[in-house]
């Protein structure tokens, strides 16, 4: 840490800060600026070398102008089944965190590459019958996170 004194600016006045508080100060500041700006007005790419321009939509959109250009919604979709299904991929998250990192790579393999057992087995130099008993111990540990 510096000793340097740090400070932030508030109303056009220069308040003395910790280097702590600083940081978490400019970091709220580029939230509200991501907030306000780049989440609600779209923007534009350019590719110089392909000499294409995209225009990239905003991140906040309203359902009217949604509907407008055709996008369909699954009306069976409950607001508690979008929660339920959210709150399920949490817990997967966390508890991916318990796995090692040839857990991890199997899992990626099977289920977000989509190779078969044979094909993962190829990968890390195992057999599909391996594989297959690999991936119902990890399914085993990842278990016991979802059980209420």
């Amino acid at each position: 840490m510096s000793n340097e004194q740090k400070y932030i600016t508030v109303s056009g006045q220069k308040i003395p800060v910790t280097e702590e508080l600083q940081t978490k100060y400019y970091k709220m500041k580029r939230r509200e600026r991501y907030l306000e700006s780049d989440v609600k007005l779209g923007r534009i790419d350019v590719d110089m070398e392909k000499e294409e321009v995209t225009f990239v939509p905003s991140k906040e959109d309203s359902i009217q102008r949604l509907m407008d250009i055709g996008q369909d919604f699954n009306t069976e979709d409950s607001v508690e089944g979008i929660i339920e299904h959210k709150a399920m991929l949490l817990i997967l998250q966390e508890a991916m965190e318990v796995l090692n990192e040839q857990e991890k790579q199997l899992i990626d393999y099977l289920f977000y590459q989509e190779l078969t057992t044979r094909e993962a087995g190829k990968k890390i130099n195992a057999s599909h019958v391996t594989v297959l008993k690999r991936r119902n111990a990890i399914i085993k540990k990842l278990k016991k996170f979802f059980k209420f």
